[in-house]
């Protein structure tokens, strides 16, 4: 290598931060550069720093100078003009590294401000902001949409000499620098012709750079199919984004050095510049914000951090702890205060009372304002302190849980402590936490969504013209594995193997390989917020993601550079609880859920048959089967089942040994008498972390410190130091227990061999506790609790349904919504519950408080006009009162629902009327007593039909309340299918089946190629699907398809496991065959059963055959008799008697003999023909 190639490095250089644009993963820069032999490497993401903690860190792990920088976005006007002038370039480009220290922290100014004052289209700077954070910054005029650049390329030499002028002015002498590339490119070659002159005539060096998107040349076409998705565009639109040129990837300095041959102080120039950065990014100091009450505030401040308010705090969270402790314990067991005084001395030592003082301060603040708070989260419930303070609720000696679990003085680091809050209050406790730390010290966190692998087919699919169907099944091939990549996937699914292999999508695959897991888009942590001593911005540095201002910094680098990050979650279920005891005391009953006893024999009855629908972590059908077979019958089994029910257990079939150990199917053993006082409570099955530590400390003699570093190596398969675990195991068990070294290393291998699926069991058990005070709740208060559960997932059409067909099958009573029984949520009147106002479509929460209101203040609702004349016309608007009803709301209060409907208009106008007139003062006319009179009139109108009231009460609601339509035809309909909706499961993914469906709303939709397709949403009385209809399908199906429409779908089951537990709604049915209702008997039927009630006489049979000979055909025919005695009888009527299964014949046999008399065997879509 040459000299000149020696001293060259990369200053201009793009991650995947930035987004949907460069394609370059941290590690892979970092290995590339140390390839190409390079000493310092630069990191300039557009406009941001959001990789630059990970790159200086990936950097010096590989032996590399890291210089951290941006290229910004600089207006040549002021950052908070919000205008884009035609013709003229809203933000140019300028390259900045940080020199130092102080450039560092200037850089998290610059970046900051763009984000948070200058963000119009891109985070812009101004120069004004520039020469106040210019310190200890290196500038360069970046490349052609740099502002000195773009002047030289349109021939203006004295606009391109001002702008430098200004730069160099702005930085200190010799921190500018011109910029010259080479990517092949017209426009860079003028550069290179005008820059040298001007940069001679300003005494300002040039340096080469390459501008680098991606690593190599080869990775230029997923660079472009990047730019498509980033944009929208297809691979060959025309109009869309492209970078002329192979050329933007990280080359060597042999090929800089080369390329720039005649200049070759514009290469060495580089390593210039890396020789003046001196700067390293600190870790290990911590920015934990100090605690205070009023009483300690100065002046107003916050106080600052002082040896005077650290002992003040430290006596504060002793008094509070010690509290805590003769309150929880009047009678303490053995150990409970050597476990207090141990964990308040490893707190105190660590430096983190503040930080314990904080979070006991906003979960006190919640409790005052009556905001549930959950019973604890994750690890920190394994801690004495933590209980004592009230900010768990789980006492740890009584669940036997670990401290160093969550605390480790080994490792010094901030614990983790999230809290969980009723979803309504949150909010209300983060904004208590940004007034009394101050919104520049607390901030919300960002986040970055990848391409997965799933996601990944689909974009890059849809960049490359590949028909929306071939995509669609491409992507549902990739198993459902959190985290899977394409090359995995391709070794796992032989059709995504044979695919890779298939010239139409070897594109794909290859391109998909190199951007899955680049970053795609930033969002908000859904929980995190980060609290600091200081401001942010001295620290780390801010973005904009929408409305909220983020750290551009993700969770794992705000924990390394010491921040406090602290989880405030919002969990539903705390909500519903809270609403349940309160609907619970309205009744009579006052009920303290923390204190329900946890042996309830209801509960674990309803638990044993899996009748958990509403049951917080316990509702999916998977765990609902995995109750059916465990049968739990003490808390305990509560605490395993959430920690069996996890993709490592299942697949490992843990949870089979457990449940086969609990009830004798499989005997108990232990490879060491030891491992039993562990083990027991857990059938010696190891199903969590914390018996990992106690393994080690028990039979080896680890300390409990050294267990969970244990425990943290086994999680996180590190060989090496597994191995050195290993050793330190068999030695200390066979010292401390006098275990051969061989049965040391067999247990040692089945701690292992269960480690990697061991769940913590403190979060288990706080979430156990959820899971069973809901329980509890619906066992003992189930109309109290269904209707907290609908009140909060009230906007939830499917969700609703399936609580409703619950109250159903529990024989609780859903009143319809109405103005005189509803309140706005769901209520109860004595078992029964009663629809809240709230869930109907588009009336808002003012207008229904209001109506409410107006009911309880002044009685009942005698009409539509009453109520319109009664309720302020400015809060109840005309489409409020349509949709009320439309909803049944003022069923009995005057004519039948149409009448009603159609006097809307009037009854509104005569509403204002007598508004008006109160307001007017107009009654002193009739005298004190008198009062307007209110003239209904109900317009002539016909009835609406059954259909037509069911289609209005489900554009109300959201679905069918009152009936279903299928309902009326359920007899019908139900030998046609072979599943409800609400009964498919992850077990039906990719087979075959037959729906009765009515079709809700048609979406038209084109392929690329131009043909017609559908998607359909279907609904049967459980529930409601997707069914995607395509091409092929379509064209023979349209003519008939229409939004109302009974039909029977068959295809092939696509069922999300994310939507069976919980998550979003993926699942789908991939249509091969429509048919009308009316015609399905005839086009599916293989055989028909005839039922026989009770009692069947000769007359009746001889009736039936008559029925039967008038409809000849060619399906078999069985006779049928259930009912008859002690045995049942099948009689195949053999060739004398086939017919064709017409509705006629349907309807006949039905009218003889009932409505579930016919039974019918049909075609499953893979026998069709």
């Amino acid at each position: 290598m040459s000299k000149v190639a020696q001293k060259f490095c990369h200053l201009h250089v793009h991650s995947h931060y930035s987004l949907l644009d460069g394609v370059n993963t941290i590690p892979a820069l970092v290995r590339a550069a140390r390839d190409h032999g390079m000493k310092s490497l630069a990191l300039t993401d557009h406009g941001n720093m959001f990789g630059a903690v990970e790159f200086h860190h990936a950097c010096l792990k590989g032996g590399i100078k890291p210089i951290i920088g941006i290229e910004a976005y600089i207006t040549d006007g002021s950052r908070k003009e919000r205008k884009r002038e035609r013709g003229k370039q809203h933000a140019f480009h300028l390259l900045l590294l940080a020199e130092n220290e102080t450039g560092y922290h200037n850089l998290l100014q610059l970046t900051s401000a763009a984000y948070t004052e200058g963000f119009y289209y891109k985070p812009r700077i101004d120069h004004e902001l520039l020469r106040q954070h210019s310190d200890g910054i290196i500038a360069t005029s970046a490349c052609l949409s740099g502002e000195v650049n773009r002047a030289l390329l349109h021939g203006d030499a004295e606009k391109a000499e001002e702008c430098a002028r200004r730069y160099i002015d702005i930085f200190a002498p010799g921190r500018f620098f011109m910029e010259v590339q080479d990517h092949g490119l017209i426009e860079q070659k003028k550069i290179l012709e005008r820059a040298p002159e001007l940069a001679q005539r300003l005494g300002v060096p040039v340096i080469a750079t390459n501008d680098v998107h991606y690593l190599t040349k080869e990775d230029s076409e997923a660079h472009e199919v990047h730019l498509c998705i980033n944009t929208g565009k297809q691979i060959d639109d025309e109009d869309r984004m492209v970078f002329e040129s192979d050329a933007f990837y990280l080359r060597s300095g042999e090929e800089m050095a080369q390329l720039f041959a005649d200049y070759p102080e514009y290469v060495s120039n580089t390593d210039e510049i890396a020789a003046m950065v001196d700067f390293e990014i600190k870790t290990g100091k911590t920015y934990l914000p100090i605690f205070f009450e009023k009483e300690d505030m100065v002046a107003g401040m916050a106080p600052s951090a002082s040896e005077q308010i650290e002992q003040t705090n430290e006596a504060r969270f002793r008094q509070l702890v010690e509290d805590g402790y003769c309150r929880l314990y009047p009678d303490p067991p053995e150990g409970a205060r050597a476990r207090l005084d141990y964990e308040i001395s490893v707190i105190i030592e660590m430096g983190f009372v503040s930080y314990f003082l904080i979070v006991w301060d906003f979960c006190r603040y919640a409790r005052d304002q009556q905001i549930p708070v959950g019973p604890g989260r994750g690890s920190a419930v394994g801690s004495i302190v933590s209980y004592c303070l009230g900010i768990t609720s789980l006492c740890p000696l009584k669940y036997d849980l670990i401290f160093e679990r969550f605390l480790n003085s080994d490792r010094i680091s901030l614990p983790d402590i999230d809290i969980d809050f009723c979803m309504e209050g949150r909010e209300k406790v983060i904004e208590y936490v940004r007034e009394k730390y101050g919104n520049d010290r607390v901030c919300q966190i960002v986040t970055f969504g990848t391409m997965a692998a799933k996601a990944v087919i689909r974009d890059v699919g849809r960049v490359l013209k590949i028909p929306l169907s071939e995509i669609d099944q491409l992507a549902k091939k990739v198993p459902d594995v959190l985290g899977i990549k394409l090359e995995e996937a391709l070794l796992k699914e032989p059709y995504l193997a044979a695919a890779a292999k298939d010239p139409r999508y070897q594109k794909l695959f290859e391109v998909g390989q190199k951007l899955e897991g680049l970053n795609r888009h930033c969002s908000t942590h859904a929980a995190g917020l980060v609290i600091a001593d200081r401001p942010l911005t001295d620290l780390i540095p801010l973005a904009r993601n929408g409305d909220d201002i983020v750290t551009q910094y993700p969770m794992e680098v705000l924990e390394q550079l010491g921040l406090l990050k602290v989880d405030f979650l919002g969990l539903r279920y705390l909500t519903i609880i809270d609403r349940a005891c309160r609907i619970i005391e309205q009744q009579g009953t006052k009920i303290d859920i923390d204190q329900v006893p946890l042996d309830d024999k209801a509960t674990f009855k309803m638990f044993c048959h899996g009748e958990t629908h509403g049951i917080f972590q316990l509702e999916s059908s998977g765990m609902r089967e995995l109750l059916r077979n465990l049968k739990p019958d003490r808390f305990e089994d509560v605490i395993a089942v959430l920690a069996l029910y996890r993709p490592g257990p299942l697949g490992s079939g843990m949870h089979n040994l457990y449940c086969d150990r609990k009830h004798g199917r499989e005997k108990i053993e232990y490879l060491h008498p030891a491992l039993e006082p562990i083990l027991n409570s857990t059938n010696g099955v190891i199903l969590y972390q914390e018996q990992v530590m106690k393994i080690a400390h028990a039979i080896a003699g680890f300390s409990m410190n050294d267990a969970d570093n244990l425990r943290k190596a086994m999680g996180k398969k590190k060989i090496k130091l597994m191995k050195r675990y290993r050793d330190q195991f068999v030695e200390g068990a066979g010292e401390k227990s006098g275990i051969p070294e061989k049965d040391a290393g067999s247990i040692f291998d089945q701690i292992e061999q269960f480690a990697k699926y061991g769940f913590n069991r403190s979060h288990s058990a706080a979430y156990a506790m959820i899971s069973y005070q809901t329980g509890y709740l619906k066992a003992n208060y189930p109309e109290a609790f269904l209707a907290a559960v609908m009140s909060c997932y009230i906007s939830t059409v499917d969700t609703m349904v399936t609580y409703l067909d619950e109250c159903k099958r529990m024989g609780i009573e859903v009143i319809p919504p109405h103005v005189n029984e509803s309140s706005s949520n769901f209520s109860l009147k004595g078992n029964k519950i009663v629809y809240g106002l709230v869930a109907l479509k588009g009336v808002g929460e003012r207008a229904i408080d209001a109506i409410v209101a107006e009911r309880q203040s002044g009685g009942p609702y005698k009409s539509l006009f009453d109520l319109t004349s009664r309720v302020e016309p400015e809060l109840v608007n005309k489409t409020v009162v349509e949709q009320l009803v439309s909803g049944g709301a003022f069923d009995g209060l005057g004519p039948e629902r149409s009448r009603i409907h159609a006097a809307v208009k009037d009854a509104m106008e005569e509403g204002k009327r007598v508004h008006a007139e109160r307001r007017a003062g107009q009654l002193s006319l009739f005298g004190s007593d008198s009062v307007p009179t209110v003239q209904e009139q109900w317009p002539a109108v016909p009835s609406w039909s059954d259909n037509e009231k069911l289609t209005r009460e489900k554009a109300a609601l959201g679905f069918y309340l009152s009936g279903h339509p299928l309902e009326r035809i359920e007899s019908q309909i139900a030998p046609l299918r072979s599943h409800l909706l609400a009964d498919l499961a992850a077990k039906d993914d990719q087979k075959p089946v037959t729906l009765a469906v009515m079709i809700s709303k048609i979406r038209k939709r084109q392929t690329k190629r131009g043909k017609a397709m559908a998607i359909l949403s279907v609904d049967d009385r459980s529930g409601s699907i997707e069914a995607v209809v395509f091409p092929s399908v379509f064209e023979k199906t349209s003519g008939f398809l229409e939004e109302e429409q009974v039909v029977i779908i068959q295809g092939i089951a696509e069922i999300s496991q994310e939507d069976k537990d919980g998550g979003s709604n993926r699942s789908q049915i991939r249509v091969n065959k429509i048919i009308p209702y009316e015609s399905a008997s005839e086009t599916l039927a293989r055989q028909i059963g005839i039922v026989f009630p009770a009692g069947a006489d000769e007359n009746l049979l001889f009736q039936t055959k008559e029925i039967l000979k008038r409809s000849p055909g060619k399906l078999p025919v069985t006779l049928i008799f259930d009912e008859h005695g002690p045995d049942m009888w099948r009689v195949p009527c053999g060739d004398k008697i086939r017919v064709s299964a017409s509705q006629q014949l349907m309807t006949e046999i039905r009218e003889l003999l009932g409505d579930d008399s016919v039974k019918m065997e049909i075609h499953t879509p893979t026998e069709q023909r």
